[in-house]
């Protein structure tokens, strides 16, 4: 395979477990020989057969559990940033990773591909060369079809460009985040008018019974982001909604402004020196079970769900010192 002079980011089919392997052995054996760092997040099973490819190559080869891995695109994103950087500090050049993407409920399924659209943009400086294992006989045609839209080339057996790929902002634009669902009227509405201190009170006082304590703590700093942006940058008239359907809590932050215009914000925190306040969207991202903003009939809408009885073991940027500041 030819080196890359910058990132690259491919979609890999296949269909059996020895196509699996054997279209990723020569991806991974040359990365290792040219003294690249290379690290694999799939399934468990593949995993397994890596392994048992490799041999004693496994050794120098990182593997992440994939469903621990694919919790939330931001937290993702962060990640592998992080593992970038460490890459990097142990005098890697390049690094080969392969993200064998848990699209999980078909609910989930276009964040997830949005994610795969975003990486173009947000790794385009990074010295890295993602091949992304797509399994054709569990993953649904549209995901299938979408993969040629996401990844500038696939390997479909052999590796070529894509013909239907899309540069990431027109697919982000053309492919919304669909919003969390809710039934039903809300349990709470109130607007809000100069502080998010009345919205944390009346949030807090319906919930502290039934939530997670920790999961709390986490609804409660994704409102505070979420309502102070809607209070810095909306306009008009801004009101709170939220639906309590145990688990899982949905809140709606809306006012009249046209939303955010960049269609990647939220994916990664802005520039260091920035403050808490600048980091509103790339903070819920971290934390929220889902989250969507949507602009229709001139009102914007910003709504987040959050399960606040589930055990949040998915890794994080999302620094104590922002978790502290946050709550004030």
């Amino acid at each position: 395979m030819t080196e890359p002079a910058a990132l690259t980011h491919d979609a890999m089919f296949y269909d059996t477990d020895d196509e699996f392997v054997t279209r990723l052995l020569p991806f991974i054996h040359e990365g290792l020989a040219q003294g690249q760092a290379v690290t694999a997040a799939v399934t468990t099973a593949n995993i397994t057969l890596l392994r048992d490819a490799l041999g004693h190559d496994a050794t120098a080869v990182s593997f992440i559990d994939r469903d621990g891995w694919y919790q939330r695109p931001a937290s993702t994103v962060a990640g592998w940033r992080r593992l970038l950087t460490e890459a990097s500090g142990r005098g890697h050049r390049r690094v080969r990773m392969i993200g064998e993407v848990a699209f999980g409920a078909q609910e989930r399924h276009t964040t997830w591909t949005r994610y795969e659209a975003a990486l173009n943009e947000l790794f385009a400086d990074a010295p890295a060369w993602i091949v992304c294992p797509y399994d054709s006989r569990t993953l649904p045609a549209t995901v299938l079809t979408d993969a040629r839209r996401t990844h500038p080339a696939v390997f479909d057996p052999v590796r070529r460009d894509s013909d239907t790929y899309l540069p990431p902002r027109r697919f982000l634009t053309a492919v919304p985040e669909p919003m969390p669902s809710v039934t039903g009227p809300p349990a709470l509405t109130m607007v809000l008018h100069d502080t998010m201190a009345p919205a944390r009170h009346a949030v807090r006082q319906l919930l502290e019974a039934s939530a997670h304590p920790a999961r709390l703590d986490d609804l409660m700093i994704v409102l505070s982001e979420i309502v102070a942006n809607g209070l810095r940058h909306g306009r008009g008239h801004r009101e709170l909604r939220l639906w309590w359907h145990a688990p899982t809590v949905t809140c709606e932050v809306s006012d009249a402004g046209p939303g955010p215009a960049d269609p990647l914000l939220g994916y990664l925190p802005p520039p260091s020196g920035v403050g808490v306040g600048g980091r509103g969207l790339w903070i819920a991202q971290q934390l929220c079970d889902a989250l969507a903003i949507g602009c229709r009939d001139g009102e914007n809408r910003v709504r987040f769900a959050i399960d606040l009885r589930r055990a949040d073991a998915s890794p994080r940027s999302v620094t104590p010192a922002e978790h502290s500041q946050a709550r004030t």
